[in-house]
């Protein structure tokens, strides 16, 4: 797949790798070996809890991760009964439907003839949804109406936006499909075009883009896709995929390869974001209501060893290079801010001591950024501000507390929507008190890469987006082609809305009268 898709999606496969290292599956099955079980019989058990422990946890992304090791036990299953691979020879313009498709299925089949996935099981957080984005690829995923006898040998259209899949159409839908896909095309050739320009809008306001990233790549992304730099890296997937907890050296060398890679470039990295609905396997925690549990900083807090470790190893990994910069998940009251701020500052005396004598580069003192996620702290922000440099919104997990809503309980999850005129009142409310106590704050959550979110944060006065790399080249179009003094109107309009599906009418309007309408439906 290298040079097929971005680096930062290969890196799936760096997740599969670790999986089979000693210190995670291998090391179970080879134990459960030397209890006296066959080979396969130990692979088969040792699978299996793990996907069980998977597939009962509350986050979707990490929930999503029993696909990988069911799909990783069964490859391994096959090299220990030498079953041989079967040859596949899809046809040109074909659409892989699977019970579940996995990234390793996309893998071996020639990408250039896939042109669209469906999947009878699996979510948009799946590895092989992540990988369909990267190529391009439309995809629908937990289809529960198919059967896939039905489909096999028939013409069928995938509508990634709306979720469709239409099995023998009439020939006057495929025609009206295949139009919507070549104007798609010219939209997206049209769209990269641009990624060298600024993200500036037509009036001259301009806005910062980072990344989101949470595995480490090697690709050249500051110069790939332009941007700023990382608006969060998210430091607990090493932690997740190890049976222990991750040595200050180890941390020290993945953090310095994040931050060599972006070097000259801010880098924002969370501390430890664990606990209730995604927790340690080392660390086991049993919590009826995960969400308003003992998590994030909470956690770290309650274990100050690993927190200052954590600390200590970015710290280590930032010397002479002065782009790190410190991120506190979950923060609720000015207390905790207090002593996690008293603890990076006292790991940092002790690093600066410990290298003294060692190292003749300058060790910076990184700056400090909150998370605002909680609806607690939009009205604590005056308490807090003089003890950080900057403020992050994370929209998932605010739209979640400001709701009251699981968004991964199917029950509830439709209820669950950052376009809900409470969730932008808020959001109105955090960038107000931030200008007025002259902190600068940016937007780390999925909102920012929708394009009617970025419009709407773009209207309230937010200047800095963060989104996953495949976001990054739209909304760069998008901003270039509005004008914020335009938007107040469709601010004001979604504020008076009574509902998010009002919202949306609002923006898909607003979007659609600046000629950007494919950025939120089929076609250009």
């Amino acid at each position: 797949m290298k040079g097929q898709v971005a680096d930062e999606t290969l890196a799936i496969f760096d997740v599969y790798h670790a999986m089979m290292d000693s210190a995670s599956l291998g090391k179970e099955v080879e134990q459960t070996i030397n209890d006296g079980w066959r080979a396969q019989t130990a692979l088969k058990l040792v699978v299996e809890q793990l996907v069980n422990q998977f597939e009962n946890l509350d986050d979707e992304y990490i929930r999503e991760r029993a696909s990988d090791v069911r799909d990783l036990g069964n490859r391994i299953l096959a090299h220990l009964q030498n079953r041989e691979a079967r040859k596949l020879n899809p046809p040109a313009q074909c659409i892989l439907v699977a019970d579940e498709v996995t990234a390793t299925m996309l893998a071996e089949l020639p990408h250039a003839d896939i042109i669209g996935m469906v999947s009878l099981r699996g979510s948009g957080n799946s590895h092989a949804a992540i990988m369909a984005r990267s190529m391009g690829i439309p995809a629908v995923l937990g289809v529960d109406d198919i059967q896939l006898n039905e489909v096999s040998g028939e013409t069928l259209i995938v509508d990634g936006y709306n979720g469709d899949v239409f099995v023998s159409p009439p020939l006057q839908v495929e025609n009206e499909y295949r139009q919507l896909a070549d104007e798609e095309l010219a939209l997206r050739q049209k769209v990269m075009q641009a990624r060298d320009l600024p993200a500036e809008t037509t009036d001259g306001v301009r806005i910062q883009l980072n990344l989101n990233v949470g595995l480490n790549t090697e690709r050249d992304w500051l110069n790939d896709l332009n941007v700023h730099g990382v608006g969060l890296y998210r430091t607990e997937i090493p932690f997740m995929m190890r049976e222990r907890l991750p040595t200050e050296d180890e941390q020290e060398e993945l953090y310095s390869q994040v931050l060599e890679q972006f070097r000259g470039a801010p880098v924002v990295m969370r501390t430890l974001d664990v606990g209730g609905d995604k927790p340690l396997p080392y660390l086991p925690m049993d919590e009826e209501n995960p969400f308003l549990g003992w998590r994030g900083i909470r956690m770290t807090l309650d274990h100050p060893e690993i927190f200052l470790v954590q600390i200590r190893a970015m710290l280590r990994a930032s010397v002479g290079r002065n782009n790190l910069r410190i991120l506190l998940p979950m923060i609720t009251s000015a207390e905790e801010v207090d002593e996690a701020v008293r603890m990076i500052h006292q790991a940092y005396h002790e690093v600066a001591e410990e290298l003294q004598c060692s190292v003749d580069e300058q060790l910076f003192e990184p700056q400090i950024g909150v998370m605002i996620e909680v609806p607690a702290l939009i009205y604590q922000l005056h308490n807090v501000a003089d003890k950080v440099d900057f403020f992050s919104v994370g929209t998932n997990d605010l739209t979640q507390y400001m709701l009251a809503v699981d968004r991964n309980n199917s029950r509830v999850a439709s209820l669950y929507d950052a376009f809900h005129p409470a969730v932008l009142h808020a959001l109105k409310q955090i960038i107000e008190r931030c200008d007025g106590l002259n902190k600068p704050v940016s937007v780390c959550g999925e909102l920012a890469g929708e394009p009617g979110g970025a419009l709407l944060l773009l209207a309230m006065g937010y200047r800095n987006f963060s989104m996953n790399s495949y976001n990054i080249d739209r909304i760069r179009w998008i901003i270039r082609h509005i004008s914020a003094a335009d938007l107040d109107e469709v601010l004001q309009r979604a504020l008076a809305s009574r509902s998010p599906q009002e919202v949306k009418q609002h923006v898909i309007m607003a979007l659609e009268n600046a000629g950007l309408g494919g950025f939120v439906r089929a076609g250009g």
